[in-house]
């Protein structure tokens, strides 16, 4: 581990909070299968500008209606059924297109989640960003706890604890981006471990619980 700041706090955080798994027991899983790759796929796309209260009830409505896939999801006809279903998530208009863009990409492109994740991590960011909706956190977020890549995410959480601890002055998306992968080795277990354990850290234990994803 390097000496500086940024790893010093990642060390802090892990000396408080233990592994990050027994709060995000899917997310942080060591081993994830085929389906759970894909909940936490669409939890993704779920989870832009909304709570995880919200994003988890959306999950709830499609695991019911047997539409917690991929494949499923891009097969849809239209998407009244899927809207009705996700619309707890808000933004209704919006991320049922979005959900169906991914889902098509990934099956129409690669078959399923598992050869995507085989795909290189410039290439498959690239082609994230290219789909309707994804912007930058959510294409880190699918590739780092999805794929397994080592693609740090700045999030709102991340940005608190750049001012709190002065990490930086400026707040852009890419700088920050570079600066938390110049200062930490370049492993998705450690950019996956740490990246929760802001968010426990600043959010509180009892509030970092994720329910089903």
């Amino acid at each position: 581990m390097r000496n500086n700041k940024i790893c010093s706090l990642y060390s802090k955080f892990r000396k408080r909070h233990g592994l990050p798994v027994k709060f995000w027991p899917n997310w942080c899983a060591e081993r994830k299968d085929k389906r759970l790759r894909e909940i936490i796929a669409i939890g993704a796309i779920l989870t832009q500008r909304t709570s995880w209260r919200n994003a988890d009830l959306a999950l709830e409505n499609l695991q019911r209606e047997n539409l917690l896939s991929l494949e499923k999801i891009s097969k849809l006809k239209d998407l009244e059924k899927l809207t009705s279903l996700i619309k707890p998530a808000g933004f209704y208009q919006t991320k049922p297109k979005r959900l169906k863009t991914l889902a098509s990409f990934i099956i129409d492109n690669y078959g399923n989640i598992l050869n995507f994740k085989k795909e290189e991590l410039t290439i498959a960011r690239k082609k994230l960003l290219s789909l309707y909706g994804i912007g930058p956190e959510t294409a880190d977020t699918i590739l780092l706890y999805a794929l397994d890549k080592p693609a740090f995410i700045i999030d709102e959480y991340t940005k608190r604890l750049v001012k709190k601890e002065k990490l930086a002055k400026v707040f852009d998306y890419d700088f920050l981006k570079s600066l938390f992968g110049k200062n930490l080795p370049k492993d998705f277990r450690i950019y996956r471990d740490f990246h929760a354990l802001i968010i426990i850290d600043l959010k509180g234990e009892q509030g970092s619980v994720m329910k089903r994803f």
